[in-house]
């Protein structure tokens, strides 16, 4: 046998030996991920046959259904495991025998079982939001790493925009569906409850804190308000992107002048999760604060952007006063010729006002009652005003035709004058 011939066949025991190897570890572990499955089951099955011995709300046993419902759902692909390690009882009659001690639970307590459907609805909507809030707050985590590492590479190379545009699309939407998440989820706590949380009695109440502190409700909203700051000091939005990111942070902050006084009435006695929530009025504040200075310098960029030399403004006011002294100015150009003035208000209307300022700044100013209706009437009016002053003026003109008519009338006159013939003499 040569030298080549051997190197080959150990080359193939070497390999089979690694398979085999691989294989029996293979076997090895499986029995171990059995047993783990099994043992998992069973801890859980038994906290839930405790929970329910212990229930004495209709909260309480509307958590146990849809604990029963997660954990069928969990090991619905391990129904033949556990068939063989519970014998001679089988999953679904485990599965069957909790309900059945729940259901002589709540017969117990007098609890009708439409008001447990209801609740275990939004408990099972509570749970799946949590869950949601968690995948996205962990893909925005990653999304907003990577807009980090793209807009320092942007510094250094000008082929990255297209990716970071992406990645800005792409956070700035998990943003909003995170957000929109979180709100939904405590939202579906409190509506278990139905009442006003001052009227909460003390266990109510305890069980409610409970559900926030594990499902990380308070913590989640302070994360998100502080990556919403994050997100607006990192990113240079423009245009009709940053009226989207404002709008979005407009209505964050109405749902927490909503939630907000619920939950601190409800942690009035905790003074660690009072601390969180002023953390949350922090952020939101400061958001709110570096929000409103981005809307007005966009707004002004959108005048910039176009070399539209209006006066910078930072409030109101400043704004109004900023746009009615352009157009008065350049209503009140006379000097100009009349094509050019033409001109000048066609590309301001065309390229500024239309397509961004009048169709999405001004109606989000007004809804978010940064400039009132008397502001806008005021800027409407004066740009009204500048579009009369562009139009030609026919006031010579008619003049002109007065003028002719009347010496028309004057020519007709005289003529019939000359023509009439003389009157007879008398004698």
């Amino acid at each position: 046998m040569n030298k080549h011939a051997f190197r080959s066949l150990s080359q193939l025991a070497t390999l089979v030996t690694v398979l085999l190897f691989g294989l029996a570890c293979s076997a090895a572990a499986q029995p171990g991920s059995d047993y783990e499955t099994v043992k998992s089951f069973q801890t859980k099955y038994k906290a839930i046959k405790e929970a329910i011995r212990q229930a004495s709300t209709v909260q309480q046993c509307a958590e146990i259904s849809a604990d029963i419902d997660e954990l069928q759902k969990e090991f619905a692909s391990d129904t033949t495991l556990l068939n063989k390690a519970l014998y001679p009882n089988k999953y679904d009659d485990e599965i069957d025998n909790a309900r059945v001690d729940l259901q002589m639970t709540q017969n117990r307590l007098g609890i009708i079982e439409s008001q447990v459907a209801r609740i275990t609805d939004l408990e099972t909507q509570v749970r799946v939001l949590s869950g949601k809030v968690d995948s996205l707050s962990e893909q925005n985590d990653k999304l907003m790493a990577s807009l980090d590492a793209v807009t320092k590479a942007l510094e250094r190379h000008k082929d990255v925009v297209d990716s970071l545009n992406r990645i800005i699309s792409q956070l700035r939407k998990g943003i909003r569906e995170r957000d929109a998440a979180i709100f939904s989820m405590v939202d579906s706590m409190f509506t278990q409850y139905g009442k006003n949380v001052q009227e909460l009695p003390e266990q109510e109440r305890a069980m409610l804190i409970g559900k926030m502190r594990r499902h990380n409700a308070v913590q989640a909203i302070r994360q998100a308000a502080e990556q919403n700051l994050k997100f607006l000091e990192t990113t240079q939005l423009s245009g009709k992107d940053l009226v989207q990111m404002l709008a979005e942070q407009h209505k964050f902050m109405s749902y927490w002048q909503g939630l907000g006084p619920k939950l601190t009435s409800l942690y009035v006695n905790r003074k660690d999760q009072k601390a969180q929530i002023i953390e949350i009025d922090t952020a939101i504040s400061q958001w709110g604060q570096k929000a409103t200075l981005a809307l007005w310098a966009g707004l002004y960029g959108e005048f910039a952007q176009y070399k539209v030399p209006v006066d910078s403004f930072r409030n109101a006011d400043e704004f109004t006063t900023s746009l009615s002294n352009y157009f008065d100015t350049q209503g009140g150009d006379l000097k100009a010729p009349a094509t050019e003035r033409a001109s000048r208000l066609n590309y301001f209307l065309n390229k500024v006002w239309n397509p961004s300022v009048n169709s999405e700044w001004i109606p989000m100013l007004l809804d978010r009652g940064l400039i009132s209706q008397a502001q806008d009437n005021q800027i409407q009016n004066k740009l009204k005003a500048w579009e009369q002053a562009t139009k030609p003026s026919y006031a010579l003109l008619y003049v002109v035709i007065i003028i002719i008519f009347i010496a028309v009338v004057i020519f007709f006159v005289m003529k019939n004058k000359k023509m009439a013939p003389p009157y007879p003499s008398q004698n």
